[in-house]
């Protein structure tokens, strides 16, 4: 079963609706289900921001034990998809500020792949190495502020909308798209200053 995207209410709403019911009389079964229906789009969230797979993982589990904690609270004309996008995008959010980097990153703390990255495409040519590319981009994205590289992250990477992404940040769509005009920024000017530092290198 394809997972519906987070902004979108499912065909099977009414269906999930059932399955909380049960969940809440006591029925494990119906909450694997719903487990079962959504384990995609949580992953794909916690992807997003972990590149770890056992973190993804144990961000995972984190998130349907807070959903299931949760459900009573579950309103019945309010779609699941959302309601467990927002829960994994706070997740995430919490265990990114658990574990922030402070600092920049400078020159000489890249690897070699990533320095000729970095060379690639200060001379605007594509980079070969795939693997050093998003090392390079883990790395500048680590020194956002956590919320900033959420908003980033589900915007850029994971194709939603303004709207979207503030209903699973719980923000308005205007929030995020000022925190992707400041993410956007830091990030320009944290590749500046790193290509600044790869001229003094040379």
């Amino acid at each position: 079963m394809d997972t519906p995207r987070a902004g979108q209410t499912s065909a099977s709403g009414s269906e999930d609706w059932d399955l909380v019911q049960r969940s809440l009389q006591g029925d494990s079964q119906s909450f694997a289900e719903l487990v079962r229906r959504y384990e995609r789009l949580v992953f794909r969230i916690a992807g997003g921001f972990l590149r770890d797979r056992g973190e993804v993982e144990d961000v995972a589990q984190e998130v349907f034990l807070k959903a299931y904690g949760a459900l009573a609270g579950f309103r019945a004309e309010a779609p699941f998809g959302p309601w467990i996008a927002q829960i994994a995008t706070r997740t995430c959010y919490d265990h990114l500020r658990a574990r922030q980097r402070r600092g920049e990153v400078a020159w000489e703390d890249l690897s070699p792949s990533e320095q000729t990255v970095a060379r690639s495409c200060a001379a605007g040519r594509p980079a070969e190495d795939r693997t050093a590319a998003r090392d390079l981009a883990e790395r500048a994205l680590a020194a956002l502020a956590p919320k900033d590289r959420q908003a980033l992250i589900l915007s850029d990477a994971m194709g939603n909308t303004a709207a979207e992404v503030g209903q699973m940040m719980g923000c308005t769509a205007l929030a995020v798209r000022l925190r992707l005009h400041r993410a956007r920024r830091a990030m320009r000017q944290a590749a500046e200053r790193l290509l600044d530092g790869m001229g003094g290198a040379d």
